[in-house]
């Protein structure tokens, strides 16, 4: 028990590190404010499934466009400056959608071309804030450097879940979008007090562009990082594309309401938070791939059984083991594709990883025509089961993965 205190404490030894920390907790808040709220506004806007589909698909789709772009400029460039910069458009993106919802002006389309920019602006935060974190602990905490920074924004989630849906329904649509601005402008505090992380990258020597064709070159040369790159997508289109149908479960299925609504991505983020806690706690273990096959088995069915769970307490628990194998799945697939390249090419590896959950976009736009045509809980249950073959036929199939 000691020792997995000491692998949990270990990086806040470093300052810098527990600045980082505190930058995670205010910036997850936040972006559990919007991913929560903006999908409510489209279901409110729109009453319709496909929307769903149709604004989370937007929501990925620049992953597929600029994810191995975002991945060549953070191997580029100041990384704390990167997410400065981020967190600042992140924070104008909040204020513009909360006023258009307050002068009443808000239509689909605004919620479309936000999501779209807050994805475009993601694809560079995401692998330039993984890649800092490492900096700062170095590769030999990697493990516990991320793992532990997951418990803090899986943590705050859980809060965030709640406080989004007690906003809604008690303040309008409107408030969380301003509160969420705030929250970043915190975000941004804390993280210029960061000082002193060097990291030397005979990537920042080269151009983005020739940044950009190594990146694909470690796709074609490394049978990891390729397998790594097939689950992650794979999981991202069948697997993370059920946040599409949460606010109609929510209300429609389970007739729970926004604050309902909000206890189910609360239960999702404190299955995510045990997931941190255990990983974080565990160090530099072996058989790293067989439990990334693990979790995403559990996954699916996870998924399954949430969505033919008969009264909404079991769909708390479900949603739990959900968010359980959810976050493990998203942190093992980060470390292992960052342990298994190059240090100057970490920010390149996220690039990837970003890359590969752009595939969502498939999978969240074809949820949303299923639950339109057949139903929420059959659309649902039909991703859960194809997660499960997918994952069989990788056992199989692919066995370098269990070795690492």
């Amino acid at each position: 028990m000691l020792a997995n205190l000491r692998h949990m404490v270990e990086p806040f030894r470093d300052n810098r590190f527990s600045l980082m920390f505190l930058t995670t907790i205010s910036a997850s808040f936040a972006d559990f404010l919007m991913d929560v709220s903006s999908g409510w506004l489209v279901l409110d806007l729109t009453n319709s499934p496909l929307s769903l589909g149709l604004f989370y698909a937007v929501r990925s789709s620049p992953n597929l466009l600029f994810g191995m772009v975002g991945g060549a400029v953070t191997d580029k460039i100041d990384r704390r400056r990167l997410l400065v910069a981020c967190y600042t458009l992140y924070s104008i993106m909040g204020v513009i959608i909360g006023y258009l919802i307050t002068t009443g002006q808000a239509a689909l389309w605004h919620a479309l071309a936000l999501i779209f920019t807050r994805g475009v602006v993601r694809t560079f935060e995401s692998p330039a804030r993984q890649s800092f974190i490492v900096d700062i602990v170095g590769r030999e905490n990697a493990m516990n450097g991320i793992s532990v920074n997951a418990v803090g924004m899986r943590g705050i989630g859980i809060v965030s879940g709640i406080a989004a849906g007690i906003l809604i329904e008690r303040l309008g649509k409107e408030s969380p979008f301003y509160l969420l601005s705030f929250v970043f402008a915190i975000s941004i505090g804390i993280i210029a007090l960061i000082r002193g992380v060097e990291s030397k990258r005979k990537a920042q020597q080269l151009s983005v562009w020739r940044n950009l064709v190594e990146g694909f070159q470690i796709v074609e040369e490394n049978r990891v990082v390729l397998v790594l790159m097939i689950m992650a997508s794979t999981c991202e289109m069948f697997g993370f594309s059920f946040a599409v149908l949460v606010p109609v479960f929510a209300r429609d299925v389970l007739k729970v309401g926004a604050v309902g609504m909000g206890m189910i991505n609360a239960f999702r983020s404190g299955g995510g938070l045990l997931a941190s806690l255990a990983l974080s706690s565990l160090g530099d273990f072996n058989q790293k791939g067989k439990l990334t096959m693990l979790v995403y088995l559990m996954f699916g069915t996870g998924l399954i059984l949430y969505a033919n769970s008969p009264i909404y307490p079991m769909t708390l628990f479900f949603i739990g083991i959900v968010g359980i194998s959810a976050a493990a799945h998203d942190a093992m697939s980060q470390v292992l594709l960052l342990l298994n390249v190059e240090e100057n090419q970490r920010g390149r590896a996220m690039g990837i990883w970003q890359l590969s959950i752009g595939f969502g976009v498939i999978g969240t736009y074809t949820l949303g025509v299923l639950a339109e045509n057949n139903g929420a809980l059959i659309a649902q249950s039909v991703f859960g089961g194809l997660m499960v073959l997918i994952i069989v036929l990788i056992y199989f199939f692919m066995p370098k993965l269990k070795e690492i």
